[in-house]
């Protein structure tokens, strides 16, 4: 009889303890953990990272931790799978409200040629869709993987000393630098090479006269024209914003902040003129990224024509002292070739060969706000040969100043706002500013306005708006490809804008 009621006894605590353990696993907070993504020879001690990093989470005792194996097999039955090179917030949250999860942990992990090993951690709420917390240290050399690893998870749960020991980690080693020179040497070269000769080509000088000599043939300037889509639909309001391969026309230390490769092929039709332009970018090195571009516009008649070929380079200050974030400083080289040709007695023709800088400061100053500034043009100089007037001179652009700033609301909205502050006395504010807002993940819609502020006349407002959409490729090719397109309305009701750009990431 005592060992009947002894197993009863057993059987009922069993259940008690059954059901307590359950009620606490519910308790629990859902977290989703991506594989840690590896650079170079961190791939040979990622399994054990991955690993160690579940069990340090287990250890916290208030996670149920689920690795990327389980949320595969899980979205596999909701028939979504999960990108190969999902780190970015956005796409890590989309998998996490699909997987049910209520956080999600995703980072990197790099063992490098110097033996030190760098993690980067970043930990989001997936209810708030909200970044709880980032960290991104490094060890000593020689410090295995799971002590750098132990102080990084306790950071990120709040305890300040668990790194007190650790430097910061401010990314994976690149080594671009032959793509980097050779790019360059090409871009340059190229474009100094067909300039020279677009100079040197003679034009008919059957007409000349002196009246002529009043005529300059200035181009229009290439830059400060809104070429891309993306930057057109915010109102050109790009100068804090420029780390993509848009960026090369708009502010050169925007090139230190690139993530990857990435090229963009764009059309625009402006005031009667066909606008073309193809760009490129990539990092250097960890601190130094790099951009090249080439512009071409013309009127359907071909009566003007202008080709310009622009490098640009930045370097990203990391190690700043006092505690200061990042920032980046860049510079445009810009070589243009220009020709007007001449279609009667009574008008001027000639070729220009031109050459510029631009000159840009990027600063991070949190994780939502960071803030541009840009001189434009510091000068850019045409070298002129009017060949009606048979006669030839120098003409500089004046030199433009602008600087502005980014706000990031959560993962899925942005504002943006610019302005262009004037040097010389017939120069005028512009003031600009945009909203991006993404919409399911793949769609991004933005708005933007703009209007130069002057006292002599009331110039027309600038209303801008666009659309972004954005696809993985991973399973055809390269890593995304994103159709951006933009339509400006100006309140004179003069002018139709329209711009059309196909950027590709690798």
């Amino acid at each position: 009889m005592k060992t009947i009621i002894g197993i009863l006894l057993v059987m009922m605590i069993g259940t008690v303890v059954a059901e307590d353990a359950e009620k606490a696993a519910e308790s629990r907070i859902r977290i989703g953990v991506l594989s840690l993504e590896t650079f170079d020879k961190a791939s040979e001690i990622v399994g054990k990272a991955q690993s160690d990093l579940i069990a340090l989470l287990r250890e916290i005792g208030f996670y149920q931790c689920y690795d990327q194996a389980v949320l595969t097999e899980g979205l596999e039955k909701l028939k979504k799978r999960i990108p190969k090179h999902c780190r970015d917030p956005r796409c890590v949250l989309d998998i996490g409200t699909a997987a049910g999860m209520d956080r999600m942990l995703f980072g990197s992990v790099e063992w490098g040629n110097s033996k030190r090993c760098g993690i980067r951690l970043t930990l989001i709420d997936v209810l708030t869709k909200q970044t709880i917390e980032s960290v991104n240290i490094q060890g000593a050399e020689g410090v295995p993987v799971e002590e750098v690893l132990k102080s990084a998870v306790g950071k990120l749960h709040g305890q300040e000393d668990a790194a007190e020991d650790m430097e910061s980690y401010f990314g994976p080693e690149v080594h671009n630098e032959k793509q980097m020179l050779i790019s360059t040497a090409g871009c340059l070269g190229v474009g100094l090479l067909y300039s020279l000769i677009n100079f040197g080509v003679e034009q008919d000088m059957s007409t000349v006269d002196a009246d002529y000599r009043k005529y300059r043939l200035s181009g229009l300037p290439t830059t400060g024209v809104p070429l891309f889509a993306r930057p057109a639909a915010l109102a050109n309001a790009y100068v804090a914003l420029s780390d993509d391969a848009y960026g090369v026309l708009y502010n050169p230390a925007g090139m230190a902040w690139v993530s990857g490769p990435e090229a963009v092929l764009a059309y625009q039709y402006r005031f009667g003129l066909d606008n073309v332009a193809a760009s490129y970018v990539n990092k250097g090195t960890r601190e130094i990224g790099f951009g090249q571009a080439l512009l071409y516009r013309s009127d359907r008649e071909q009566l003007m024509t202008e080709l310009m070929f622009v490098s640009a380079f930045a370097y990203k200050f990391n190690n700043l002292p006092l505690n200061f974030r990042p920032l980046s400083l860049g510079v445009n080289v810009k070589i243009l070739g220009t020709r007007v040709r001449s279609t009667s007695e009574f008008s001027s023709g000639g070729n220009s060969f031109g050459a510029g800088l631009d000159l840009g400061l990027m600063w991070e100053l949190s994780d939502q706000i960071r803030y541009g500034l840009l001189f434009r043009d510091v000068p850019v100089i045409n070298y002129w040969k009017n060949v009606k007037a048979g006669y030839s001179y120098a003409e500089a652009q004046a030199a433009t100043l602008a600087m502005g700033g980014i706000f990031r609301v959560g993962y899925s909205t942005m504002l943006i706002a610019e302005g262009n502050i004037p040097l010389y006395e017939d120069q005028s504010w512009k003031m600009a500013g945009g909203l991006e807002q993404e919409l399911f993940t793949i769609l991004l819609l933005r708005i933007g306005i703009q209007r130069e502020i002057m006292a002599v006349y009331a110039p027309p407002w600038k209303i801008t708006g666009g659309f972004g959409l954005k696809v993985n490729t991973e399973q055809f090719a390269g890593k995304y490809l994103s159709l951006d397109g933009s339509y400006e309305y100006n309140t004179l009701q003069v002018f139709d804008v329209i711009n059309i750009s196909l950027r590709f990431g690798f």
